[in-house]
């Protein structure tokens, strides 16, 4: 069974009716009320996982999920390839179940606000279930993004401002139109939290000690607690990874609200995680307090300096926002935080070849 309710105030909505966030203003969560771990290994990707994600035609997949998992050049890390995606983003994980959703409710229409990866990974789902799709996009939103957007065939607009005013832009819109939004939809993090299953059965069948996640809006981080958790919930595991999550230090809410002080919001190299006014705020920091976990930054030549060292000694081209973690991986260890002997998972997020260079 699959339920939605606002995690606030405690309201339910019914699956196939629910506004896009609760009269209280908070964003929605989702349950799915599975018992075994069923893994259909003839399947591909998600489709391994159907038996514990809300029921859907799959008939737009794209061939999402299960992306390979590497050893790093340090002991006991691991790369997980999110940037091998079918749009080169984790977000196609959110994507088809979102769209799934739009497609089983009859949309004829989705919006969605992004500044990139979001947009064309919906882009490219929506397009895969015959539904016109329009991607509001901030004015800072780098250019070969907003064409990566265009290819898949959706409608662009430009909102004269930042990522606050191209949301506000989208839920404008949403009034007559599916609203696809990676942030508030909550189908968005039943497709995410796969990548939990994943590293798990990669790791055969173990929990690693650590996952260290880039954030902005926070469904990375967001969907791997919800998915350790529901394993844990079941008894699969018998303890929740660390997440640890990185910004940028020239946009870093989450790790102002963390630390308990004021910090200026400036662009950052890492566009992809660029969000000074994250909706979902209040969940990432129960994420990191449930699960033991911390907030870092790094700085903007630390991310360049990375995503180098991934390309040239690893022949991992991954963009700037999907180095942002594994920059942190040397302070954390040296700083003691992360341990030698801990299993430590890395996404890397998103494509190089996202990005000119």
């Amino acid at each position: 069974m699959f339920s939605v309710f606002c995690p606030a105030c405690g309201k339910m909505f019914e699956p196939g009716g629910f506004a896009f966030r609760c009269e209280c203003g908070a964003p929605l969560k989702s349950s799915v009320d599975w018992q075994a771990m069923e893994i259909d290994t003839s399947k591909h990707g998600l489709r391994r996982y159907s038996a514990m994600l809300p029921e859907m035609d799959w008939g737009h997949s794209l061939g999402e999920g299960w992306t390979p998992m590497l050893a790093g050049d340090k002991k006991n890390l691991h790369y997980k390839l999110e940037f091998m995606a079918p749009t080169g983003s984790f977000k196609d994980r959110g994507s088809v179940m979102v769209l799934g959703e739009a497609k089983r409710r009859g949309a004829e229409s989705v919006v969605v606000d992004s500044s990139g990866n979001a947009g064309a990974s919906i882009a490219a789902y929506a397009a895969a279930c015959g539904i016109r799709a329009t991607v509001v996009v901030p004015k800072d939103a780098p250019d070969w993004k907003q064409k990566h957007i265009e290819a898949f065939g959706a409608e662009l607009k430009v909102a004269g401002g930042n990522r606050s005013l191209a949301a506000s832009m989208a839920m404008e819109m949403a009034k007559s139109a599916f609203y696809a939004s990676h942030v508030w939809n909550p189908f968005f993090l039943e497709g995410v939290k796969t990548v939990a299953f994943e590293i798990w059965e990669q790791m055969g069948k173990n929990p690693p000690d650590a996952v260290v996640v880039p954030v902005g809006n926070g469904t990375l981080l967001l969907g791997l607690l919800k998915g350790f958790r529901e394993m844990l919930q079941r008894v699969k595991i018998n303890r929740l990874p660390r997440l640890i999550a990185v910004q940028s230090e020239r946009c870093a809410p989450l790790y102002a609200v963390w630390k308990e002080e004021k910090r200026d919001q400036k662009q950052t190299v890492a566009d992809g995680i660029a969000v000074s006014t994250p909706p979902r705020m209040r969940e990432m920091v129960d994420a990191i307090r449930v699960t033991r976990g911390d907030v870092i930054l790094v700085s903007d030549e630390e991310i360049l300096e990375e995503r180098k060292r991934l390309a040239t000694q690893g022949g991992l081209l991954v963009e700037p926002t999907g180095a942002v973690a594994s920059a942190a991986v040397n302070r954390l260890r040296s700083e003691g935080v992360l341990q030698e002997k801990e299993t430590t998972v890395v996404p890397l997020t998103g494509s190089g070849l996202k990005t000119p260079h």
